[in-house]
């Protein structure tokens, strides 16, 4: 009798178990397919081309910088403008990777023309850097290059975690954008801010200054990465297109100096590169010599265990004047 009774038991906790596992199945393919089928509708194609049209027409850029967060803060056209008497557009910011700039780039010389330099801002994490999908839904690209296999993974909400988080992060900014309407659709001000721009006037004290105890250093994520293929795409296109390409190594507040502790990988990568193209160049200044890591005035933020840095507007200054005084010949 109590065989029977142990073997049912047994019996419903498998079959529960198994229920269980198939519930949990379909609940998470079920949620993952709906999250992307939203994500897809939300980053419907933009009228970014059609107003970017607008701001360049007459303008005469002889010049074009590429880069992430750390270039938006980091180099800036006022002061090439002022210096050198070259116009300068900047398309930097958080999430613009290797894809963007490349996508950005067939955009860019259709209406503004082919640039005389392009400056990019080389990060020692530039091929773990993905590009996002909302810059990414200003191209009409009908061409996806990603694709979701349903079963690569047991649980895809875990998988894409990242990636889901991403997308929620972008509707919370784009609900607060749509309540404040700063920047109207119809205007062009976002293109006038950032040519403005010359980096943060408050102070940011998010800045580890005192290493600590196993403080956690980061490895060299190696080409090609997540966006790699389209860096090169992008080198070759502007070989092509007679373009002097200059790459910028930025400097790192000097905690940030030390927790990427591979940074000769990517300069030897960028020697590399020097070599199979004649028109390209790279300035490092993530280097005691060349600039004051240490003083945390001209950074807001990094430090041990942060491999991201990003100059202040004190720091910013004293850099581009330094970069400028580099790069001067090559627009002679």
């Amino acid at each position: 009798m109590s065989l029977s009774i142990s073997s049912s038991k047994v019996r419903k906790f498998i079959t529960g178990f198994f229920l269980f596992i198939l519930f949990l199945f379909l609940f998470d393919r079920g949620l993952f397919y709906f999250i992307s089928n939203l994500e897809a509708n939300f980053y419907q194609e933009s009228d970014f081309e059609k107003r970017f049209e607008r701001f360049a027409e007459d303008k005469h850029f002889t010049t074009l910088i590429f880069g992430t967060s750390r270039t938006y803060e980091g180099i800036h056209p006022y002061y090439i403008e002022e210096k050198l008497n070259q116009k300068a557009f900047k398309e930097s910011y958080v999430g613009k990777g290797p894809k963007y700039n490349y996508y950005f780039y067939k955009l860019y010389k259709k209406y503004a023309g082919i640039p005389k330099v392009v400056i990019y801002g080389v990060d020692y994490f530039i091929y773990a850097v993905d590009s996002d999908p909302k810059w990414m839904s200003r191209f009409d690209i009908t061409n996806r290059d990603e694709t979701i296999d349903y079963f690569s993974s047991p649980l895809l909400l875990v998988k894409y975690k990242k990636k889901i988080d991403n997308f929620l992060n972008n509707i919370l900014i784009q609900l607060k954008e749509d309540m404040e309407s700063k920047i109207s659709k119809e205007t062009l001000q976002d293109f006038i801010d950032i040519h403005n721009y010359t980096g943060l006037t408050v102070k940011n004290k998010n800045l580890v200054t005192k290493p600590y105890k196993n403080y956690k250093r980061q490895a060299y994520p190696p080409f090609p990465g997540k966006e790699g293929h389209y860096f090169m795409k992008l080198l070759d296109e502007l070989e092509r297109d007679h373009v002097r390409i200059i790459l910028v190594v930025l400097p790192d507040y000097f905690g940030s100096y030390k927790t990427n502790l591979q940074r000769n990988e990517l300069i030897l990568h960028l020697i590399q590169l020097r070599d199979k193209y004649k028109n390209l160049y790279f300035y490092n200044y993530n280097r005691l010599k060349k600039f004051p890591l240490g003083n945390p005035e001209y950074f807001n933020d990094g430090g041990y265990g942060e491999t991201n840095s990003h100059l202040s507007q004190k720091g910013a200054k004293v850099f581009n004047e330094r970069l400028i005084k580099d790069i001067k010949k090559h627009y002679q």
